[in-house]
């Protein structure tokens, strides 16, 4: 058994006044799990018949633990990976800006949602105040985005071209 548990605490019972008690229940991730969890962020496509194959076990009994990985909270759901250059999407760049003192960042980061080029946004710590990885059609697109980040509250953006992707 590998060091990686999953913990939940329940409060049960008690009378008004009192503490209530508590239950620990601890589900553990095995060896069996954590190669389940391997070959589903390979091909989350697999079928339990697959994984049974790999783990030596029944696709029902895969079935059940790829279930209660899911009830966890380990396995957070499914997803198509897309080519950014397929759908016109040539350029991979990272931007960081910081916000006007003004800008609610709630309201910034409900905006940033909604774009369709922004693979992945995080509040980060440093001059910054975020990080954006951002898939758009060429130069222009960049420029569109960053215009569109000052138009929405931004003092200042730093850009990035992506060259080459190294891990991920």
């Amino acid at each position: 058994m590998l060091p990686w548990n999953r913990i939940s605490v329940r409060a049960t019972g008690g009378d008004p006044g009192q503490l209530p008690c508590l239950t620990v229940e601890s589900k553990a991730i095995d060896r069996i799990d954590q190669t389940i969890i391997a070959a589903l962020q390979a091909d989350g496509r697999l079928s339990w018949r697959e994984l049974g194959e790999r783990v030596h076990l029944s696709a029902t009994s895969v079935g059940d633990r790829v279930r209660r990985l899911e009830q966890m909270g380990v396995i957070t759901g499914y997803r198509a990976i897309i080519d950014p250059a397929a759908i016109g999407r040539e350029l991979r760049a990272v931007v960081e800006l910081s916000l006007r003192p003004e800008v609610i960042p709630e309201d910034f980061e409900l905006a940033l949602v909604g774009r369709p080029d922004v693979t992945f946004a995080a509040y980060v710590t440093g001059a910054a105040d975020y990080a954006v990885l951002l898939d758009c059609a060429g130069p222009e697109g960049l420029d569109s985005f960053t215009r569109w980040c000052k138009a929405n509250g931004a003092a200042a953006t730093e850009s990035r071209v992506v060259l080459r992707r190294v891990v991920g």
